[in-house]
């Protein structure tokens, strides 16, 4: 891929805020068969939320739908913290009467970190992925996955998912179904009265990354593509130029916004998760608080189960020596 292929930032399309310590970064290019750039994305680390919206519609209506996501996402980073409630405004604000002749729309994936978790909102295709590095592994020792690994932690709202999910197609033909960008739920329209948003939640493990994106990227970019990116690239600027440099490698077909984001370094556990060679983790370690109170709930019962032992060995000896007695007397 070319790096000199990266030569544009639209200025009508959000860019991240000031950071302070490097850990997210992204980027965004029109492509090459399209006329503007209707993505948008904005990230804040001093508040730990990132978003990527991929606007519907033609025209401006694509464009002003991905920056009336970012705008609430914004708003409500600074006050409420309620990105579910955020998209839902935008929603409203999107969702033209019946009669309108421009339907305005946009699809939206959203990640909201706490300590050492992060939460993911979205609707439609966007997506978010978890890349894991690679394991340490003895010399000589072969590695099956040396890029590390990525895993899509969301499920697309589009007509092929559905599909995947009924069994009529598999994963092959979904990527290169020809109604692959056909989606199901969107921010906005007249059609959607009411919005649904998907939500999940995890934990960060030491030297993860997300991967933010619109479909432009994972369109036409395969995994085995980002992984190598991610695993050559610490620096997360650089890792998202080059991943938008792929996808217009691969003919650039639509707009490709990024956005990558490495965990933090700190842990409120103290402890950061290890992963074996395919990339899950070895043990999943709860906060210390909670294992704590758990070890001493097992030493409590252990030690209630060793008593009632006790108590029970005794009583069915006397027992016994009581039985033994009598029948001696009675004899």
């Amino acid at each position: 891929m070319s790096e000199a292929k990266v030569r544009e930032r639209p200025s009508g399309v959000s860019q991240p805020a000031v950071r302070a310590n490097m850990r997210s970064a992204g980027a965004t290019h029109t492509g090459y068969r399209r006329d503007q750039n209707e993505d948008a994305f904005w990230g804040d680390e001093s508040r730990g939320v990132w978003v990527v919206a991929d606007g519907l519609g033609g025209h401006q209506a694509g464009e002003i739908a991905s920056q009336t996501v970012v705008e609430e996402i914004q708003r409500s980073s600074a006050t409420d913290r309620h990105y579910e409630q955020a998209l839902r405004r935008a929603h409203a604000l999107l969702a033209g009467d019946e009669n309108s002749n421009t339907a305005m729309g946009t699809t939206a994936v959203v990640v909201a970190e706490d300590a050492s978790y992060f939460h993911i909102y979205w609707v439609g295709d966007s997506r978010a992925y978890l890349w894991t590095p690679p394991s340490e592994v003895p010399d000589g020792t072969d590695q099956p996955f040396p890029h590390g690994t990525l895993k899509q932690l969301t499920v697309d709202h589009s007509y092929v998912q559905m599909l995947v999910d009924s069994g009529a197609i598999n994963q092959e033909e979904a990527a290169n179904h020809p109604n692959r960008h056909v989606i199901t739920r969107c921010i906005g329209g007249s059609a959607n009265p009411t919005l649904e948003i998907d939500r999940a939640s995890f934990s960060w493990g030491a030297g993860q990354k997300l991967l933010l994106c619109s479909d432009g990227l994972s369109n036409d970019v395969s995994p085995a593509e980002i992984c190598e990116v991610l695993a050559k690239n610490t620096d997360n600027q650089r890792a998202s130029d080059l991943l938008i440099a792929a996808a217009l490698d691969a003919g650039g077909r639509d707009n490709i916004t990024v956005q990558v984001i490495s965990a933090p370094d700190n842990q409120t556990d103290g402890q950061a998760t290890k992963f074996d060679a395919n990339g899950n983790p070895k043990s999943q370690k709860q906060n210390s608080r909670t294992s704590r109170s758990l070890l001493g709930s097992h030493k409590i019962f252990s030690t209630r189960g060793k008593l009632i032992l006790n108590i029970t060995t005794l009583a069915l000896i006397l027992s016994a020596g009581i039985y033994v007695t009598w029948q001696l007397l009675n004899s």
